[in-house]
């Protein structure tokens, strides 16, 4: 996709990486983006206050986004952002600043649709969701369903909500000791 430009404004595009996983990264960023100025280039503006995202993380943000645009020209404005005092890394904060670029290209229409599926932590004004109706990854599951289970209902198998039964209570007798006397 060198030598291209984002066609349109894509606005309200966010990315929150939250791993659960003892002290995982966490990182989340929004931002808007548009198609670049006179010179063509790429440019990320950070208008995020330094309370919000430390300026040690701003770098790993620009160099998500540029990674996730994948040579795509575009003006970049980041207009909020969150950390975590022990969990935020620059690991997390690539991620998230990758999912937003990728997210800008879907949204824009340069990447398919299909693409969305595989975005995890985006999230952008008009974003497909194929659940709680249709969801491709259900068909994929129950047409790989094992014989032995012909009960097997997915989620979204079009309302029908899976039965479960509680168990069933019985009334507990005397309890008698080791010699079978109570």
């Amino acid at each position: 996709m060198t030598g291209r430009h984002l066609p349109v404004p894509v606005y309200g595009v966010s990315a929150r990486v939250v791993m659960q996983t003892g002290r995982g990264p966490y990182a989340y960023v929004a931002a808007d983006f548009e198609p670049p100025g006179r010179g063509g280039q790429t440019e990320v503006l950070n208008a995020v206050p330094d309370a919000r995202l430390p300026a040690r993380y701003v770098s790993c943000v620009r160099a998500g986004i540029v990674r996730g645009l994948d040579g795509v020209a575009a003006s970049v404005l980041l207009t909020d952002a969150g950390f975590h005092e022990t969990d935020s890394s620059e690991y997390g904060y690539r991620l998230a600043g990758l999912d937003a670029g990728r997210a800008a290209l879907v949204a824009c229409g340069l990447l398919p649709p299909e693409e969305a599926d595989s975005l995890r932590w985006a999230d952008w004004p008009g974003r497909p969701r194929p659940w709680p109706g249709h969801n491709p990854r259900s068909d994929a599951l129950v047409a790989s369903a094992p014989a032995w289970c012909a009960d097997f209902l997915p989620l979204s198998d079009g309302g029908r909500p899976a039965v479960v039964t509680p168990p069933e209570r019985r009334r507990k007798g005397r309890r008698r000791g080791p010699g079978g006397r109570a």
